[in-house]
């Protein structure tokens, strides 16, 4: 793409004194939607280049290299020829054979659409630029503690025993909730037990499946729609089959004579011929999948076994016929339900699309959903719609959309839902959020009751069974003694996973400072572990100087990373930047 029509010469963005052109933003537009399309494997527009925030992002950099830039000409900090030259003969896309291609040079530049000085003055500012920042991150060097003390965290172990404790646990079961505990706990909670924000909603909906209901399809109609697909309602007889290929007549048949003596069998046989039980295998067949000379044969037997040597396109053959599966017919009768859903639908479908006009029509003429509703296909409905609504309807991104843009009184225009149906909606009431009564939701609150009083009762045994532990009981004998399965972790570190338990295991487990026990809450149960092994990093292992200097290596690219983001951040917001959106736009737009 070019960007050298009318706009040059004027900035899209300008950070103090130095600006960024049309041109420079274009090309960083365009490199960053070639890059992004070479990972997707295909060619992004311009439109899903702006969704992704491409656009924004060429900016962003553009505007955070001109910061540098500026503050470089402050300074009075330029590159050398010298330098430059060396940049652009070490460019691997403009070298061949011979060395620095002029040619490649001259043509990579004229796709790009720029001159040899535009490009040079580039590498001069890129040159001049990473000078600046140099200077800026060269003292994020990090010491070797850093290194050793990140490896120190991460890569200590433990090991800890664990059993689980569960209802069955308790001395005896939790009671049943008085009226006095039930009505406490609805007051304590009144959070849980609060209906969100509910819009009252009438609409009027027309589904093939609503419509289809109505309709009533002639027999007639159904048994020829039976008798016109056979193929639907019948399966020929199958039989799973086998086959071993020869060369000649006479290996077919010594092979078959060898099989009928006992001398070998047919799985032999197809080894011997270098064939695997992938290579005979046939799967299910219909005598329509052979040629007619082997069906005739292989479907003529009532019986699995062997078959042949029978002729076929691809020479004699032995057969194995391992079962036999009857041909199968769906009755008239059988079929019959299925077929009326099917015509019905159809014709519900052709019925919705022929009024749609009319239905649009009733609607931008101001008739009320009952009205359209008596003179349509529609039917009318109410839901109390919440963030806690489900079901296919209230979960549908266009009912949802028409219910969130509904005027209260008024009808919305009409959406298509995923199902293929129509609706429109009316927002009769907005009710604000309110806590349910106990009588409405008694079973839920007693539910919940008995699940915080169970939890709260195994808390306190597996404490006390824990307090036990630190006093100097064994966890194994615990265990016996709980008739509970004793597990033994591996040895973890910080990031490791024990599955079947909550994250909180692990965090509790490092969070500990000694061995010793602990306890965990597990939806329904209890965990009572005991941390047993605490493992240094063996810091100067076998391996470790490497892997130390790998991490620092890591650490000081983050902080450089880090200091040079955040210096850029302070010149912007020292020397101010600019950005004319309407130059923006303009020169996307050239991208359509």
């Amino acid at each position: 793409i070019g960007f050298s029509g009318g706009l040059a010469g004027n900035d899209v963005a300008r950070v103090g004194d130095t600006g960024i052109s049309v041109q420079q933003y274009g090309r960083a537009v365009d490199q960053e939607i070639r890059s992004v399309s070479n990972q997707l494997g295909r060619q992004l527009s311009i439109d899903e280049a702006r969704q992704f925030g491409i656009d924004r992002i060429a900016l962003a950099r553009l505007v955070n290299q001109t910061a540098l830039d500026d503050t470089a000409t402050a300074l009075g900090l330029s590159s050398g020829d010298q330098t430059v030259r060396e940049q652009l003969m070490a460019l691997p896309g403009f070298q061949s054979a011979g060395g620095f291609d002029r040619d490649a040079y001259t043509y990579t530049l004229d796709r790009m659409g720029m001159t040899a000085a535009d490009f040079e003055n580039d590498l001069r500012r890129e040159a001049t630029r990473t000078l600046v920042a140099s200077a800026v991150t060269a003292p994020a060097a990090m010491p070797d503690t850093a290194a050793r003390t990140v490896l120190t965290y991460v890569g200590e172990t433990r090991v800890a025993d664990w059993i689980r404790l569960d209802e069955s646990n308790l001395n005896e079961p939790v009671p049943e909730p008085t009226d006095e505990q039930l009505q406490a706990f609805h007051a304590t909670n009144e959070a849980r037990y609060t209906r969100p924000e509910t819009k009252r909603i009438t609409y009027a909906i027309a589904t093939p499946e609503t419509v289809a209901k109505s309709i009533v399809i002639p027999e007639a109609e159904i048994r020829a729609a039976y008798d016109a697909a056979p193929e639907e309602f019948s399966t020929p007889e199958r039989r799973l089959v086998d086959r071993i290929g020869f060369g000649t007549d006479g290996e077919a048949a010594e092979a078959r004579t060898a099989i009928d003596t006992g001398e070998t069998d047919f799985d032999a046989v197809a080894r011997t011929r270098g064939l695997t039980a992938e290579d005979i295998d046939q799967g299910m067949i219909a005598a329509s999948d052979l040629a007619p000379e082997a069906a005739a044969e292989v479907f003529a037997t009532d019986t699995p076994g062997i078959i042949g040597p029978v002729p076929t396109p691809l020479g004699p053959s032995l057969f194995r016929v391992n079962a036999i599966f009857d041909a199968q017919v769906v009755s008239y009768d059988d079929a019959r339900a299925d077929l009326v859903l099917e015509l019905a639908t159809d014709q519900a479908t052709t019925t919705i699309h022929d009024e749609i006009r009319t239905i649009e029509d009733l609607i931008a003429g101001g008739s009320t959903l009952e009205e359209v509703a008596d003179e349509t296909v529609m039917e009318l409905g109410t839901i109390d719609f919440n963030a806690e609504t489900t079901g296919e309807l209230a979960t549908d991104p266009v009912f949802t959309e028409l219910v969130a843009s509904a005027r209260q009184g008024e009808e919305t225009d009409l959406g298509e839902l995923q199902s293929g149906g129509y609706v429109t909606v009316r927002l009769e009431a907005v009710e604000p959020p309110s806590v349910i009564p106990l009588a409405d939701i008694r079973e839920q609150v007693r539910g919940d009751w008995v699940a915080a009083e169970t939890a709260s009762q195994l808390q306190a045994l597996a404490e006390g069974y824990a307090k036990e532990l630190n006093d100097g009981q064994e966890m194994p004998e615990l265990a016996g003694e709980l008739s509970v399965e004793l597990n033994t972790t591996e040895p973890l570190t910080r990031g490791g996973v024990l599955p079947g338990t909550p994250p909180r295991l692990l965090a509790d487990m490092f969070a500990l400072e000694a061995p010793g026990p602990f306890v965990v809450a597990d939806d329904g149960s209890v965990i009572i572990a005991n941390l047993k092994e605490i493992s240094a990093f063996d810091i100067d292992g076998q391996g470790m100087p490497d892997l130390m200097a790998d991490l620092n290596r890591q650490l000081a690219l983050q902080v450089s990373t880090d200091v040079l983001a955040q210096f850029t951040a302070a010149l912007q917001a020292s020397a101010g930047v600019t950005v004319n959106q309407t130059l923006v736009e303009s020169t996307l737009d050239q991208f359509q």
